[in-house]
Formats: structure tokens, sequence, C-alpha cells
């Protein structure tokens, strides 16, 4: 018992809430709850931002950002970005600013090891994550990104278009994706991404670029391009489509 109440003591710290901690915050008003938002409190900034999600207002998703951007426990972090999530392309245009810019886990230099997982890798960076949540109303401003974005921006927009391309069997922003393997043919980091993008993209173009590169002197090209050829293969719901240029 002693090991559960630490457990959950632990999980509160974090920022964890359960349905019934809402009840007794129902009746605040808008102005209160982004007032709650600040709370030292990690478990009313929690409860804040669960119940700031029933607003869809500019002053809301303003004061949703700005939390995010300086929170640290992981579960209030959840749910701001659950609910920044429900402003869908008007958060994507405000959040993409701040790609790249928050945190330190980002990938700045290429892996030392292979990813190993079958799944699409969620991005590192958690604005590309929050992003990813909106989905595939957050392409269009993803793909002003990649065209006019800061260097940090673009690569973790080609994590979050990957990401959200490969899971909702999109296709539209296959194009800028072969456009920035010419502009970026020379770095490696960028390159790399793009491989991994690939796999989101399962048509005849994909597929010779990855083969080229499955035969790179650079390690981390092979282990990628093998892999994303790999998840191409596997995924039959997304059958080949051809003469996608």
């Amino acid at each position: 018992m002693n090991i559960i109440k630490s457990n959950l003591t632990q999980l509160r710290n974090r920022g964890y809430i359960e349905d019934k901690d809402l009840l007794i915050y129902k009746k605040y008003t808008k102005k209160e709850l982004i007032e709650l938002l600040k709370s030292k409190v990690s478990i009313e900034r929690t409860i804040a931002a669960k119940l700031l999600g029933n607003y869809k207002d500019e002053e809301t998703m303003t004061s949703l950002i700005e939390s995010l951007i300086i929170e640290k426990k992981l579960y209030t972090k959840i749910a701001i970005t659950e609910s920044i999530s429900l402003f869908g392309e008007k958060a994507s245009e405000s959040l993409i600013r701040y790609l790249g810019r928050i945190g330190s886990n980002q990938h700045k230099v290429l892996p030392d090891k292979p990813f190993n997982k079958n799944n699409y890798p969620l991005p590192r960076d958690i604005i590309a994550r929050t992003i990813c949540k909106i989905g595939v109303p957050a392409l269009k401003e993803l793909k002003k990104c990649l065209y006019n974005g800061e260097y940090r921006q673009i690569t973790e927009a080609i994590d979050a278009i990957g990401f959200i391309s490969y899971y909702n069997n999109n296709h539209e922003c296959f194009s800028v994706i072969i456009e920035l393997f010419i502009k970026y043919k020379n770095d490696d980091l960028m390159i790399w991404k793009l491989l991994r993008a690939l796999q989101a993209f399962p048509n005849e173009k994909s597929i010779e670029i990855l083969i080229q590169y499955s035969n790179s002197k650079v390690n981390q090209f092979q282990w990628e391009a093998k892999r994303s050829l790999k998840q191409i293969q596997r995924n039959q719901n997304k059958p080949l489509e051809k003469n996608i240029n």
C-alpha cells in the first residue's frame, strides 16, 4: 500500500489528475482558469489546461501556448498540448514559430544507433509533438515552413510532416519533401530526416530514393533508408502509388 501511495504521489507531482479532480473547478470562469494556469501546483495547472480546452478564443490559445513553452511537468504538458490541438489549423500557425526553440531534446547530429521499433517515431521536439496532435489541418502551415522557415524549424517540421502523413495516409507534402533532397543534398542531418519521412509516402519515387541511399557510405543513411523501405512493405494498407512527382 505504501508503494502505491508513493507512486500516486510521484504521479501527482508530475501533474497527474483524475476526472473527479475537475469537478470543483468547472464553475471557474475563463479568466480564473487562465490565472490557475500559472499556479505553482502542477495538478492545478493540469486542471486549468484541461478545462481551457472548452474555449476557442485567441486569448485562451495564446495563454496555453505560453504555458507550454515553460512547463516542466509531464502530465501538465500533455494536458496543455491536448487543449491546444483542439484549436486546429489556427493553433498550428502560432506554434510553428516555436519549432526547434523549446528544450534541447531535438536531433542536432546524426544518431549513433538505428531506431528499431515498427512505428513512426514521435518527434522529440515538444512543439512538433503538439502539432502532430492537430494532424492533417496542420500540414498547410508545415508545408509553408519548409519553404520559409529557419533551419531548426525546417528539421522539426519534417518530423511532424512525416508523422502526420504516415498515420493519415496523406501525400500532399510529398513533392516538397523531394525538393528538399536536392536543396539539402550536402546536409547529412537533413537528408537523414528526409529519409525517415519517406516511409510515409509509399510510391515508386520514394522507393527509388530509398534504395539509392540504402547503399550509402553513411551508416545512418543506410539504417534509415532500409528501415523506411521495410515500413513501406509492412504497411499493406498503404498501397504503392505510381507517378507521384
